[in-house]
């Protein structure tokens, strides 16, 4: 499955690339958010850092790269991410787009890949996106040097399934009220949800602020853990209005919130 998707996002992103070379940069935007959990026995916050670019030709076909940075301190501990996310894009018509993404990010020498579809519909004060995919984490290295290397266990990627939606509504040139759902899960017994509402301000010169409250939920063998996280972000946007065609996919955006 991974190696079959992969080798079609290839080839889109081959063919993508050699007719969009001569092209511009469309629509981009830079954006920086703090957030924490504001509930937790842990002091667990973090910034993040990201940067997105898309490059069209014609009117229907596009490429989008995400390059994102994340500072997580978790009391005692703290970690830093880097992620990359590449997408090909179809835009249907003026309000509908469709596209593939795969990205990896690295933390502290361990490495996620993710990939998927997604698709996002854009017409007068509504906007909807949605995503649907794998997110594989590289267990070998995790457990080298163990007892279950040592005795010749075959150790992969252990994959979960992704999948969010975001919706927005203009409630004025200004201000636009948000809501959003992700979810990562194995079976029934492992799963992650976070769920989050927000508004974002438009301060002109295509500067805008965003603010969101929301709950992350673990469910582990039927116990459950839930914690309330808040943000607030700046985006600098340029290009077409709403900048880059889709969000970025890392864990950071997608999962924590910060």
């Amino acid at each position: 499955m991974t190696n079959i998707f992969k080798a079609m996002l290839s080839a889109g992103f081959c063919v993508a690339a050699t007719a969009a070379a001569s092209q511009s940069l469309t629509g981009g935007d830079v954006t920086a958010t703090y957030g924490g959990l504001t509930d937790s026995d842990y002091d667990a916050s973090g910034y993040n850092l990201s940067a997105s670019g898309e490059i069209g030709f014609d009117r229907v076909f596009a490429l989008q790269g995400d390059l994102s940075y994340t500072d997580t301190d978790l009391g005692l501990l703290s970690s830093d991410t880097i992620a990359f996310t590449g997408h090909a894009i179809y835009h249907a018509n003026e309000f509908a787009s469709f596209g593939m993404y795969y990205g990896q990010e690295s933390s502290d020498g361990d490495d996620l890949k993710y990939y998927g579809v997604e698709g996002g519909y854009e017409a007068a004060q509504l906007k909807v996106e949605g995503y649907f995919g794998i997110s594989a984490i590289d267990l070998g290295d995790a457990f080298a040097g163990t007892d279950f290397a040592a005795d010749g266990a075959i150790i992969g990627d252990f994959e979960l399934n992704q999948a969010g939606v975001q919706v927005g509504y203009d409630v004025n040139e200004m201000f636009t009220v948000m809501g959003r759902y992700d979810q990562i899960h194995f079976t029934d017994a492992v799963s992650f949800d976070r769920i989050g509402a927000g508004v974002s301000a438009d301060l002109g010169n295509n500067i805008g602020l965003s603010a969101e409250l929301g709950r992350l939920s673990l469910d582990l063998a039927g116990e459950s853990d839930d914690v309330t996280y808040a943000n607030i972000g700046a985006t600098y946007t340029f290009g077409a209005e709403r900048g880059a065609t889709f969000g970025a996919r890392d864990s950071a955006h997608t999962l924590t919130g910060f």
